[in-house]
């Protein structure tokens, strides 16, 4: 077990192009819940909690189909499916984009309230931005446990 968690101390092993510290942070904590819950790691069962989680925003969404899409091409016929690829980046395209207008209008509503606005609006940001902090809580919880010589 690392004595620092990568995401508390600044470090990251991903480039983001034009990302935040933020996302890089966010990136970072669901790398590492989904990759221990699909090897079975330390954070296995935190993980797999987090999918279920995930999962259930999806489709809370409607937006569910979006994981079973053609992101990434591979050596499997399936994974050459551009139409599904196109329609899937599409669905999430729109999604986004009417999830940004949304937003614009609430903050047109109530000039210089922009980031209370996107934290209180009740849509799928804020929905996954609780779900990320509820998990970095726990992880960072957890760790403190280990560091402390006790069991998380």
């Amino acid at each position: 077990m690392e004595p620092q968690l990568p995401f508390e101390n600044g470090r990251s092993d991903l480039l983001t192009g034009s990302g935040s510290r933020l996302d890089i942070q966010n990136i970072n904590l669901l790398a590492t819940l989904l990759v221990h819950a699909q090897y079975k790691g330390y954070w296995n069962e935190l993980g797999m909690q987090f999918q279920e989680e995930m999962e259930a925003l999806l489709e809370r969404h409607v937006l569910s189909g979006l994981v079973d899409a053609p992101w990434v091409r591979t050596d499997d016929p399936e994974s050459d499916d551009n139409a599904r690829f196109f329609a899937a980046l599409q669905e999430l395209v729109a999604y986004a984009f009417e999830e940004g207008a949304r937003i614009k209008k609430k903050g047109r509503l109530f000039p210089g309230l922009d980031e209370i606005q996107v934290s209180s609006s009740g849509g799928i940001l804020q929905e996954v931005q609780s779900l990320l902090q509820k998990y970095r809580s726990e992880v960072v919880r957890q760790s403190r446990l280990l560091d402390q010589g006790g069991r998380a």
